[in-house]
């Protein structure tokens, strides 16, 4: 089942400088759910097309785009709780699997993490590595380039999802302590493909 997102916040009343400095991680949440309009701005803000063209909104090495992006819908307007993968090229979601992984999610975790469960959407990070390790294989280290390409291309999309954020005054924290085993099952992952963050979204 795809769902057709609402058209992201493409302008803020909060200028860049303002959301730089007031960008906080926030780990606690209202229990309200979050809109499906802040969703789709968020989602805009990581991986969302730029104009009519191919290029996204955070920048990839050699414009690989690596990333599938999914998220954990717990407590979101107008869907149904469920995991759900961002269709790029039609600013859309397709629902994975119905059901209730917010808990689940919150067990793979690394040390007590309760922010993982009672946020509202997590939105997970997946790069195709052996993709970005075979396409940069020739640049030194051997093997390694690639999988470094990965990691700040994570940075880079984590970054722009949370200064977006902070302009919709939603809360979120970046988790990368996480089973990575246990995340690429309940996502049933191929086995190519490795989560690099969980980003909890929630209303404050």
């Amino acid at each position: 089942m795809e769902i057709k997102l609402p058209t992201p916040c493409y302008s803020s009343s909060l200028d860049l400088s303002s959301a730089l400095i007031q960008r906080q991680t926030k780990r606690e949440y209202l229990t309200s759910p979050l809109s499906l309009k802040n969703l789709s701005s968020l989602l805009f803000a990581g991986q969302g097309r730029r104009g009519e063209g191919t290029k996204l909104t955070a920048p990839s090495a050699q414009e690989q785009y690596p990333f599938s992006i999914y998220i954990i819908a717990n407590n979101v307007c107008d869907i149904q709780p469920g995991i759900y993968q961002f269709d790029k090229s039609g600013n859309a979601i397709k629902m994975v699997s119905e059901g209730h992984f917010g808990e689940v999610l919150e067990q793979t975790a690394i040390g007590e993490q309760p922010w993982v469960g009672d946020s509202a959407a997590i939105i997970l990070l997946v790069a195709d590595q052996k993709k970005m390790m075979n396409h940069f294989s020739a640049q030194p280290p051997v093997n390694k380039r690639g999988e470094r390409y990965v990691y700040i291309e994570t940075g880079a999309i984590a970054q722009n999802i949370q200064l977006q954020a902070t302009a919709l005054s939603v809360g979120m924290v970046l988790v990368g302590g996480f089973d990575d085993d246990r995340v690429k099952q309940i996502l049933d992952l191929p086995s190519d493909f490795e989560p690099t963050a969980l980003l909890c979204i929630g209303n404050i």
